[in-house]
């Protein structure tokens, strides 16, 4: 995290050297139409810093950038009357980042839009599998919030099911 990169476009476009259609801008972020929107009313939200993907993001920036994305989200909401909305960002690559530098996407979204459906149609997964993948979430979790020196609450399953086989 920090300063802004000469080679990123988007700190670019918060300095002012790169043109963009701005639709929204304060102390800790700006928002903007992409140069290729997916749908009207396509907006991408980021911070003013130079933050690489959403795993570097500080809780500052990310309260900051989160804000302003429930911002432009209702804002958008009110201009083009989506019957849906997808918020989206992406870290890495393989996952579909093409700027290192965080960015949210608000697009808003209709029935027969062009987007299409954006997850693979649905599978089940076995009850044991889902146990076992929660566990591993709650273990890194607890991790999580040990290592932060913060206290993030008990991490546990709401489902009584679960809790019952835990204590057998």
């Amino acid at each position: 995290m920090g300063e802004a990169m000469d080679d990123c476009v988007f700190c670019r476009i918060v300095e002012g050297v790169e043109p963009a259609r701005i639709v929204h801008s304060d102390q800790e972020t700006v928002a903007f139409l992409p140069l290729t929107p997916a749908v009207a009313g396509h907006v991408l939200v980021i911070p003013r810093q130079h933050v690489r993907d959403a795993w570097e993001l500080d809780e500052p920036t990310s309260f900051a950038l989160t804000r302003a994305v429930r911002q432009v989200m209702h804002a958008v909401r009110t201009a083009f009357e989506p019957e849906g909305m997808n918020i989206i960002t992406s870290v890495g690559s393989v996952a579909t980042q093409s700027v290192m530098h965080v960015h949210v996407h608000i697009v808003p979204r209709n029935e027969n839009d062009r987007m299409g459906r954006i997850w693979p149609p649905p599978r089940s997964s076995a009850p044991e599998h889902l146990d076992q993948l929660a566990e591993r979430l709650r273990v890194a979790l607890r991790s999580s919030a040990e290592n932060d020196g913060e206290q993030h609450g008990e991490v546990r399953d709401p489902d009584p099911a679960v809790e019952e086989r835990e204590s057998d």
